[in-house]
């Protein structure tokens, strides 16, 4: 049994006429949860930015706070995986637009096929990869180089302290390997295991 329009005032609603104010609604919805996840992965950007200045400068500026840098490595990665996250929610959204969304609008949404159609496949280094890389790993990497000699040179440190240190000193280099991982997979250099092993949305 057909149902009947929905009537105001008498007359059919647009959502009867057409039936994709819904879908459009919901592009809608969708393009300003995208436009979230761009601000905050700026906003992550800026925070890995003031955080690593703030570090260098106190652990440069004050004598015997070298330890301090060893910190470095985990927040870089906490916050490059918050970032990627973000990235790979976007790309996610933007695939549910393109391969869910756009069939049940009247003549699609031909704005996501047209970015993805002038996407390249593999965005060049120097602006995908390469200022991540800067941000996010180099940054780690620099802050284990300096604490190199505090945690295995220093003379005078008993064997369970600088045990300690050089655990943490390890899991740190491992971090920031992970964080080197995650920016190349951002950048379409590394490929990525399925939205549902990732666990990243």
């Amino acid at each position: 049994m057909r149902s009947e329009p929905t009537l105001v005032d008498g007359q059919p609603t647009a959502a009867a006429n057409d039936g994709h104010e819904g879908p459009l609604a919901e592009f809608s919805a969708l393009r300003q949860e995208i436009q979230e996840r761009v601000k905050a992965q700026q906003q992550l950007l800026s925070l890995q930015l003031t955080v690593s200045a703030a570090i260098f400068g106190f652990a440069i500026s004050r004598p015997g706070m070298t330890a301090l840098l060893l910190i470095m490595p985990f927040t870089s990665y906490l916050l490059c995986g918050r970032l990627v996250a973000q990235n790979f929610g976007t790309l996610r959204i933007a695939e549910y637009i393109t391969d869910e969304l756009s069939g049940r609008v009247p003549g699609g949404l031909g704005w996501e096929v047209w970015l993805r159609q002038r996407q390249p496949r593999s965005p060049h280094f120097l602006g995908s990869a390469l200022p991540l890389l800067l941000t996010f790993v180099a940054t780690s990497v620099f802050a284990l180089g300096w604490t190199i000699g505090y945690v295995f040179l220093r003379d005078g440190v008993e064997v369970a302290p600088r045990i300690g240190l050089a655990v943490v000193w390890a899991l740190g280099m491992a971090a920031a390997i992970f964080s080197t991982i995650l920016v190349l997979q951002v950048a379409g250099r590394l490929p990525v295991r399925s939205w549902e092993q990732t666990g990243l949305s």
